[in-house]
């Protein structure tokens, strides 16, 4: 397709702009998304149309630099200039001229099969995931480099595109209206671009949102501070000095693999209701959730108890985000915790699943996330890293990041990049320019000491697609799981 195709209107001279970072603004961490297409996609078309959607209103601040300020806290500010004069991101391609199933590294990366299967994310995908020297968080504030990357690595027959933005910049929900948004331009429908909110003044500071809520917090109570938080960083150390830095796996789980699962799921929690006309309800993330939770815990070398930090985004929960139209480009997110005891942890699915469901109930509330979002804002502004962390001291911690409700999979349309067509029609489930999958990479180590779930999404067939950071104990467990499973 050719490039004169994007609608290049002329944009004149724009000053400079400063936009500032809200308080949940502070993860230091990369958010990393190493899409693959099954088509080879025009590489100028996609710069051109996401280079133009960053000149859009207050989408410009996707586009700035990150600076400190005297007082030390960082801002973006975006340069004023012409169109084009200054890049807003960052966009680099690789041409490799090869089918990815013949290249020594894109045959190894993750592929549906027939049954579930796992995948190791092997060293030699550094290439796919990021650009060669990819910048750390300070080079950048220092060196006048846009936060958005792309790297693209294009096949004869596919395409692989690895997003990559600081956390303080946006959470997933932003990095899924920046898709969005994408494809709209690409398509001509600049006019389908929604509104940025709350670029310049944060919606969590809004009266509807910072009024005292009437509720008990009901984690504080089991909040960990004083000797048992030293007792528990304690532990943590030693648990990561003793076993290693976690293993980067990916997960492919065909929906037929899932419905056994939630079948043996809905069996035990009928066996055990009280009331077999009302038995409880368990959602798609607390079943994944209590099996991922349930390896993880019968691999451990001691019996311990589990705590599970489900992140929550306030999106889905508080009424004023709910009614807006627009989209926020920000970090809304805080957390639920489900504290399983050691038995329970080993114990049936159902009943895990009954308590991820009992606790998320219980602290997913409006009132319950707003008073934790308000615990972690009190603590920032006071100059100290936000406390989250509850439970028994003598728990280990499993992090579990469920967004398949956002469906990135289907979000990217890159329909009018195309090039060629990679799969054939026969074999295809996809619409040209779609994802088939994706998967996370952690450019700076996040997840080293961390055990991390991560449920990426649902493909075009509804597929799952999971992955995460644990131990190779925790793998073999989930790997026998998976045999069951076939």
């Amino acid at each position: 397709m050719d490039s004169k195709t994007i609608d290049e209107k002329a944009v004149p001279c724009i000053p400079d702009d400063v936009y500032p970072l809200h308080t949940l603004d502070y993860n230091p961490n990369y958010v990393d998304w190493v899409m693959r297409f099954n088509d080879v996609l025009d590489a100028d078309l996609l710069k051109k149309s996401l280079s133009r959607l960053l000149e859009i209103g207050d989408w410009r601040k996707l586009g700035g630099r990150f600076r400190y300020r005297p007082d030390g806290k960082l801002e973006i500010f975006v340069p004023g200039s012409s169109a084009g004069e200054r890049e807003n991101v960052s966009f680099t391609q690789a041409v490799i001229e090869s089918n990815i199933l013949d290249h020594p590294a894109g045959s190894k990366l993750p592929v549906k099969t027939d049954g579930p299967s796992l995948y190791r994310m092997e060293p030699e995908f550094r290439p796919f995931d990021s650009r060669p020297n990819f910048p750390i968080f300070e080079e950048m504030t220092k060196h006048d480099i846009p936060p958005i990357s792309v790297h693209m690595t294009s096949f004869n027959d596919a395409t692989i595109l690895a997003l990559s933005w600081p956390h303080q910049l946006m959470d997933a929900m932003g990095g899924k209206a920046l898709l969005a948004g994408w494809s709209s331009v690409l398509a001509g429908r600049e006019e389908e671009v929604p509104e940025v909110v709350g670029a310049r003044e944060d919606i969590l500071d809004h009266p509807e949102i910072t009024a005292k809520a009437e509720e008990e917090f009901i984690l504080d109570n089991n909040r960990i501070s004083g000797l048992g938080y030293f007792m528990f960083q304690l532990r943590f150390f030693w648990d990561y000095l003793w076993s290693g830095a976690r293993e980067k796996r990916c997960i492919y789980l065909p929906k037929e693999s899932f419905q056994k699962m939630k079948d043996e799921v809905k069996a035990e929690i009928a066996a055990n209701a009280t009331d077999r006309e009302d038995t409880p309800w368990v959602s798609e993330n607390d079943i994944l959730t209590a099996w991922a939770a349930r390896a993880f815990a019968s691999s451990e070398p001691t019996s311990r108890p589990i705590t599970v930090l489900n992140f929550l985004n306030l999106r889905f929960r508080i009424p004023l985000l709910l009614k807006s139209t627009g989209v926020f480009l920000q970090n809304i997110c805080v957390g639920t915790f489900t504290f399983l005891s050691a038995p329970v942890a080993r114990g049936p699915l159902g009943q895990i699943a009954l308590e991820n469901r009992r606790h998320t109930a219980e602290q997913g509330t409006d009132e319950q996330g707003r008073r934790l979002m308000r615990s972690m804002i009190d603590d920032i502004e006071a100059g100290k890293g936000p406390r989250i962390f509850f439970g028994p001291t003598d728990g280990v911690y499993m992090i579990v990041n469920n967004v398949i409700k956002i469906d990135l999979i289907k979000t990217a349309k890159f329909g009018p990049a195309v090039i060629r067509q990679g799969e054939s029609s026969e074999t295809r489930k996809n619409p040209l320019g779609s994802m088939v999958s994706y998967y996370n990479e952690y450019l700076d180590h996040m997840y080293d000491a961390f055990n991390a779930f991560v449920m990426y999404g649902k493909d075009h067939a509804d597929n799952y697609w999971l992955g995460g950071a644990l131990l190779p104990r925790a793998w073999k467990a989930i790997e026998e799981s998976l045999e069951k499973l076939k």
